[in-house]
Formats: structure tokens, sequence, C-alpha cells
């Protein structure tokens, strides 16, 4: 199997989530229209991202069940709950300078 440029990676990548596509369409824009901000876009997506891990391991340590032992309401609490530390984490990250 002879391995794939970057571009037909890209390109296979966007068929397949759409919201990669209006990712790499805005990013392409502040890169071309203005490239001081391009630090400051990747500071605020890796700030964000961090803050969403930093969540997701704060519902693993206090909540230390396997989701794989739960089924039915179990695990749809179980989700929920996650998404609301995870949204909470991200939205306190996002107020942080």
């Amino acid at each position: 199997m002879e391995p794939k440029t970057f571009l037909a990676r890209l390109s296979a990548a966007i068929q397949t989530q759409p919201l990669l596509l209006i990712f790499v369409a805005t990013f392409g824009a502040v890169a071309f229209l203005n490239s001081a901000k391009i630090g400051l876009a990747l500071y605020g997506i890796a700030k964000l991202a961090l803050f969403a891990l930093a969540g997701d391991r704060v519902d693993e340590w206090i909540f230390r069940k396997p989701a794989d032992s739960r089924e039915g309401v179990a695990l749809g609490t179980m989700w929920k709950r996650k998404a609301w530390i995870v949204s909470a984490s991200i939205i306190v990250g996002g107020l942080l300078p």
C-alpha cells in the first residue's frame, strides 16, 4: 500500500468530517488576511483542547467506574454527566486570558 500525500489524506478527512472543511477554510482565511493572527488562533485552539482534555480526566478521576459496566439509563446518564463536566471546563478555559 502506497503512503498517501498530505493533501490526499486531508481531502479524505474532509469528505468524512464536514466540520473539518469549515475549520480549514476559516483558518486559511485568517492566514491569508492576517498572518500575524495564526499564532493567536493556534493558542486559542490549543487552550480549549487542553481544557477539554482536563475536563475528561477530571470526570474519570472523580467517577472511576468504567463505562463498559453500565447499560441503559446509567450509560446515558454517564454521558450527560461527562458532557456537562467537559463543557464547564471548556467554558472556564475560554474565560481565562
